[in-house]
């Protein structure tokens, strides 16, 4: 896991400095190299070295060995407040920046320049007004925070200000001089085709692979080195190059090889060396918030080397989105959680399901100096709402037929006007009995009461 965040974030403070912050393995990047590192890319660009100043190194160790400490995924923040607190230019106005990156295992010197490639992490190298630099490393259980923080003072030019006494990040006395950062020249190739680098007092590793674009692994692979090691003046460095056998050249800065669609239009890019968001979402004419969305990112989040961003996802078919919230399970307890990832904060947390921050706090019972912890569940009092579901119209009862009769099926329709009764032609041949016998019984009360008289 690799992580790295530029400046100008503030967060709360974090708590207090753990007894068991140590300084980083011997085998990890040192905080001098980041310094060297920094100045390198500096210079590339035209621009002096920094000068190492103590107190700003203080600061910057302090800064990593409180962040290892604390398991800490964000700036602490107000870095100009805390170098200036330190004592670092005599009561003037102090200008700063900070870049960190932190990795489970440690990681080497090309990675950490890597993800500090962007605008942001590259303000200590392009920055002109910056005059002073210092760098910090520690490493609690497992974890390596890398900070190294530029400064200066306002309104006082470079070289008039320095930091009284102090170590450098090497161990050695800090002098009132800014390190030895010879420029590289490239050197042309021999009759055969092969390149060697003969190696000048005060370049390294760093500085040979930015000047060549390639990087520090190369150069202990194919001379059989390690960067342990220190070169040496005079001493002669294979440079592989693209007509190499077995060599594959790292995508120069700022250059891209697209990836083409597969047979179902699917667009996957394979993150290389010095490429970030903004960068590959401009090659590919896409927008940064629709490579977050297709890969589950998030902004802060650093790319690494090697890992597959989806750019187009192809001729497929949505499925249904749901919210963050729908896509809740309760626990045991029957109440929702939220377990807290690497990088997530309680500002983010609160976003992601869309409740108040001073909710989520209270539910937890933290406040705005808790700091919350990889892994950490935090309670979520909230109802996810229903999936809407298509509701079914009313049935309709139909009559089922006679057992005994069988029946076409019939339409129902509305109740009409009874119409009058008639009589039916059955009625008629009974009237026709009913008025003969009152003609036969009217004839024979006629004749009983003549034959009277």
């Amino acid at each position: 896991m690799l992580l790295a965040l530029g400046a100008g974030i503030f967060v709360r403070p974090p708590i207090v400095l753990a007894e068991d912050a140590e300084p980083a393995p011997s085998m990890q990047v040192s905080a001098y190299e980041l310094i060297i590192a920094m100045n390198t890319l500096r210079v590339s660009y035209g621009l002096p070295a920094l000068i190492e100043d103590p107190i700003v190194n203080a600061v910057a160790q302090n800064t990593a060995q409180i962040m290892a400490a604390n398991s800490m995924s964000w700036h602490i923040g107000d870095v100009r407040g805390r170098i200036a607190a330190a004592g670092y230019g005599n009561g003037g106005t102090v200008w700063a920046t900070e870049n960190f990156a932190v990795s489970s295992g440690g990681m080497g010197i090309d990675q950490i320049m890597a993800v500090w490639a962007d605008p942001d992490h590259m303000r200590p190298a392009v920055t002109p007004a910056y005059c002073h630099i210092g760098a910090g490393v520690a490493t609690v259980n497992g974890k390596t925070y890398y900070v190294l923080q530029a400064a200066y003072v306002g309104g006082q030019e470079c070289g008039s200000y320095t930091s009284v006494g102090g170590v450098s990040a090497s161990g050695t006395v800090i002098s009132p001089i800014s390190q030895l950062i010879v420029p590289v020249q490239i050197a042309t190739a021999d009759a055969d085709g092969k390149i060697y680098h003969v190696v000048q007092a005060g370049q390294s590793f760093w500085s040979i692979a930015v000047a060549y674009k390639i990087t520090i692994r190369d150069l202990e692979t194919w001379n059989n080195l390690t960067h342990d090691t220190p070169l040496q003046s005079g001493q002669r460095l294979f440079i592989p190059n693209e007509n190499t056998a077995g060599y594959a050249t790292p995508t120069p800065f700022g250059m891209f090889v697209l990836a083409s669609p597969d047979a179902d239009g699917r667009i996957i890019h394979e993150v290389a060396a010095y490429q970030t968001l903004t960068t590959i979402a401009d090659a590919y004419h896409v927008a940064v918030d629709r490579i977050l969305q297709l890969n589950g990112l998030q902004a802060e989040w650093p790319l690494q080397i090697g890992q597959k961003l989806v750019i187009d996802p192809g001729n497929v078919t949505p499925s249904p989105t749901l919210s963050n919230i729908q896509k809740l399970t309760p626990a045991g307890d029957g109440n929702y959680y939220h377990t807290v990832g690497s990088g997530e904060t309680l500002v983010w947390i609160a976003g992601l399901y869309e409740v108040p921050l001073a909710d989520l706090m209270a539910w937890n019972g933290l406040n705005n100096t808790s700091v919350i912890y990889p892994n950490q569940k935090l309670l979520l009092r909230v109802t996810p709402p229903a999936t809407a579901t298509a509701t079914p119209a009313p049935a309709t009862i139909t009559p089922s037929p006679s057992p005994s009769l069988t029946s076409a099926p019939r339409t129902e329709t509305a109740p009409a006007e009874i119409p009058p009764l008639k009589e039916s032609s059955g009625n008629s041949g009974l009237g026709f009995i009913l008025g003969l016998g009152i003609i036969l019984i009217g004839g024979l009360l006629w004749w009983r009461f003549a034959r009277k008289d």
